[in-house]
């Protein structure tokens, strides 16, 4: 694969793939010639016979080959494989200090659309700019199809500008209420009712949610879903134990915060967005020298390596933040094709129970 943030070592899977490609390419392999059975080609790569049916139906798909009658496989026609390559574009747009704070997030997330892209040897070019600057991507740099990572809803008009010009995009995460564009989320809703629900059984009837409600989709479902749930449980939330920023700087939403929690007024216990945002919890938390979780529990969203090494320990609703960036890419890569895909995917989450949650001390 090629890629802008270095080169990484080719998987059985590539091997077969650029192989027989090459093969293609040179003639060594012509029209109408007969591959060797599958049986045979996963004893010459050394392979399993998944892995070979995996790279025939990427060679299929491309066009270059095809199972005939008693399951020959025939090659169609003379490509090389460089001219089969796609280009994909990941395009944020985070203020520089988010981006420094929720690099975990990033990282993660990067690394399965990283993966993705070695799998299905597409080129993948990294962008932090401005939505509106879309265009140099896919005019500059080749594109033939966009990720947009976590939009805001103030972003749905340039989205659906993108889909209108007839180019490709996926959203990941986040969902755009009403927006035709395809994207991939964690289940949000099933997440914050696990932690509600935890706390719940813990004793917790005082419970504080701290979120970007107004900007980000997903923080706009994870609310919803707390709000239905304490509801549910009979749980009448004080409006004062909301917390919500209307913008994405942490410098913004540390001072939103200050004014959030005072030594006199705090829950016994907080749902935080992300985990960015319960870092500033934490912090601030020390500053009042209110410990958790003894005197406050703490559940934060996202389960990055950080989460489990803290004292204490965060409890946290982990999502499956590489398998997002692999299964939009794998969503892009199908409507590149002209495929027809799920307009929302919904990946699990599953909550991590560790240190920061206890029962509630009043």
């Amino acid at each position: 694969m090629r890629n802008t943030n270095g080169d990484r070592r080719e998987t059985p899977f590539q091997r077969i793939l650029t192989d027989i490609e090459e093969q293609i390419g040179r003639a060594d392999l012509s029209p109408g010639d007969v591959l060797p059975t599958r049986a045979d080609l996963a004893k010459q790569y050394d392979v399993a016979r998944a892995t070979v049916d995996k790279a025939l139906a990427e060679l299929s798909r491309r066009g270059l080959i095809e199972s005939g009658s008693g399951r020959r496989t025939l090659v169609l026609g003379k490509s090389a494989a460089r001219d089969v390559v796609s280009t994909i574009g990941v395009l944020w747009n985070w203020p520089e200090d988010q981006e420094r704070q929720g690099g975990d997030y990033l990282d993660l997330l990067f690394r399965g659309i990283r993966e993705a892209c070695a799998e299905y040897m597409l080129e993948v070019h990294f962008r932090s700019a401005p939505l509106h600057t879309w265009t140099e991507l896919v005019q500059g740099k080749g594109a033939q199809g966009l990720l947009v990572v976590r939009p805001d809803y103030a972003d749905a008009t340039i989205i659906e500008g993108i889909h209108a010009a007839g180019v490709p995009v996926v959203l990941v995460p986040g969902v755009l209420d009403e927006s035709p564009v395809p994207s991939i989320s964690s289940n949000n809703a099933s997440g914050a009712e696990a932690a509600v629900e935890h706390l719940y059984e813990l004793g917790h009837r005082d419970i504080g949610f701290v979120g970007l409600t107004a900007t980000v989709p997903d923080h706009f479902e994870r609310l919803k879903a707390f709000l239905e749930t304490t509801g549910r449980r009979g749980i009448a939330v004080r409006p004062e134990w909301i917390c919500l920023a209307h913008e994405r700087n942490p410098a913004l939403f540390r001072e939103r915060l200050g004014q959030w929690l005072r030594p006199d007024h705090y829950p016994t216990a907080v749902v935080s967005c992300d985990f960015m945002m319960t870092l500033a919890v934490l912090g601030r938390l020390r500053d009042l020298g209110l410990s958790v979780p003894e005197q406050i529990s703490v559940v934060t969203f996202d389960d990055p390596p950080a989460a489990g090494q803290m004292h204490p320990s965060l409890t946290a609703v982990a999502q499956p933040i590489p398998l997002l960036g692999y299964r939009a890419i794998q969503r892009l890569r199908e409507i590149v094709s002209g495929q027809e895909v799920p307009h929302i995917d919904r990946l699990a989450t599953h909550l991590v129970v560790r240190e920061s949650t206890a029962a509630p001390c009043r």
